[in-house]
Order: C-alpha cells, then sequence, then structure tokens
C-alpha cells in the first residue's frame, strides 16, 4: 500500500497507514476549498448572517436647516432637540411645542417612556412633559449623550462609542451596558437610536454617525442583526456645503422618520430588503 501522504512510511507502522487512509488526504489541493466572495458592504462576524436593507423614501417635510441631535415620534408629533431648543411639531411640519435649553450642550437624546419624555445630555438628565416638554424633573448626568430610546422596559443610551448604556426608564438610573459584538463595526460611532422588537427580542436601529448607514443591535448579545443604507436620503438630500450628516431617527422596526444636521427636510422611510 502507498500514497503520496505515507509513502515510505517503516514496515512496523503498515497498519497505521492503512488507518490513514480511511481519513480525508492531508494532502489535498488547497483548489478545492471555495473562494472567498467579495463584498461591498460590511458584514458582521457571528454564525447568523446580518440581514441587509435600503431605504426607500416615502414622504420629506421641509424644515429650516436646524442644529438637530435626536428625533423621537409621540403620538403624530416629532420631538426634536435642535441644540439651543428642543421643540415639537406634527408630522407635516407644524408647530406644536417648544422649550429652550439654557446652556444648550453639544450632544442630546430625546425618548419617551411611561414616566414622561426623557431628554439627556451630557450636562443633565431631565423628565419632560410629552405635550408641553415642560421639566418635570432635573437632575446632573454622568455620561455623554448621542442617542436615547425606550424598549419597552428599560431606556437604552448611546454614548459615541459602540457601547449601549441601559438605564430604568423611570428613574434614569444605569442598571448595565452591552458592546457592539462585531470586528466591522469595532470604531463605529453610535448616534441617535429607535428601539425596535424583532422576533420577540428587544434590539435597537442605531446611527453610525458621519456615514450613511444604520445597524441594528440585539441588546441581549451586542450581535449585529442587520445594517441599512441611507444613501437614498443622501441623494434626496441637496447639499449646501455644511456638514450634513443623520442625526436623528425614530420610528417602527420597518418605518422611520430621519433628520440630521443642517438638514433641509425630515424624511419618512421604509426599510426594504
Amino acid at each position: 500500500m502507498t500514497s503520496s501522504c505515507v509513502n515510505g512510511l517503516p514496515n512496523r507502522r503498515l497498519a497505521f497507514a492503512a488507518l490513514l487512509a480511511l481519513l480525508p488526504s492531508a494532502c489535498a489541493s488547497a483548489t478545492s476549498t471555495p473562494p472567498l466572495l467579495a463584498v461591498s458592504s460590511p458584514v458582521t462576524t457571528t454564525t447568523s448572517v446580518s440581514r441587509h436593507f435600503h431605504a426607500q423614501v416615502l414622504d420629506r417635510v421641509r424644515t429650516d436647516r436646524a442644529d438637530a441631535r435626536g428625533l423621537e415620534l409621540v403620538g403624530d408629533t416629532l420631538v426634536e432637540i435642535t441644540g439651543p431648543a428642543v421643540r415639537a411639531s406634527s408630522v407635516t411640519g407644524d408647530p406644536r411645542a417648544r422649550q429652550n435649553v439654557p446652556g444648550a450642550p453639544a450632544d442630546g437624546g430625546i425618548a419617551l417612556s411611561p414616566a414622561g419624555l426623557w431628554h439627556l445630555s451630557s450636562a443633565f438628565t431631565v423628565l419632560r412633559d410629552p405635550v408641553t416638554l415642560a421639566e418635570r424633573r432635573h437632575a446632573p448626568a454622568s455620561h455623554e449623550t448621542w442617542g436615547l430610546c425606550d424598549d419597552g422596559t428599560r431606556l437604552v443610551q448611546s454614548d459615541g462609542t459602540t457601547r449601549l448604556l441601559l438605564r430604568d426608564h423611570d428613574t434614569a438610573a444605569l442598571i448595565s451596558e452591552v458592546r457592539v459584538a462585531s470586528r466591522e463595526w469595532s470604531t463605529a460611532r453610535l448616534g441617535d437610536l429607535a428601539c425596535v422588537v424583532v422576533n420577540g427580542y428587544p434590539q435597537v436601529w442605531a446611527v453610525v454617525s458621519g456615514t450613511d448607514w444604520l445597524i441594528r443591535v440585539d441588546l441581549s448579545t451586542g450581535v449585529v442583526t442587520a445594517v441599512a443604507d441611507l444613501t437614498a436620503i443622501t441623494v434626496a438630500e441637496q447639499p449646501t456645503g455644511v456638514d450634513e450628516v443623520v442625526a436623528g431617527i425614530a420610528g417602527a422596526a420597518d418605518e422611520l422618520w430621519v433628520t440630521g444636521h443642517r438638514y433641509g427636510h425630515r424624511y419618512r422611510i421604509r426599510l426594504q430588503p
């Protein structure tokens, strides 16, 4: 018995060579391995392949190119942080309420919870009335805030890194944190958030700041379960030469409102597979 892998074995080891002959050849050609396929968009390193979506623009409403930093949908009202103020308007753009923010910080996120409308920043933690936007509670803050949402049981806060802070949605007390578990997104700066439920599990759409991408993160594992390309909004928005980037998202699992720094419109989009 001979084999290109065991040829020349001493006679006293022929029995062992026979056993090897039953196994897949260690000398199999490297060309038998399927070639890797090139991909043009980010993928995760998890065992389950993430879903890929693109944005279909359903509607757009003209705005005043404010310095938007966060967005929340409260019934048929959109609440937006615009630096020196937090303001509410109908989905068609009609003003409904406004409150000035003294010493407005450069960050902030806003989310509706059973307790009221939470407005968090690096300077303060404020609970607001969902209709008038007036303050109900005011306390110092301990973390920078780039985005905020409520998943039904907790507040989820981003701080411009891959970390998501989980807070009690009645008191805003810190409970725990989760980090994005993906090498491809390990340097992402997560911005505004929209909490969703997918197959019964709490997840969150997160703006990847400075890009046209959203990623969807499983809040129990940190796994990236989906990515969404927002290029359709970039194409629809007329450039003005200023830093126009996505800065606020709000809505449900497959339909979102989107705003941005210095955007001329708010957009209602559907995420299409």
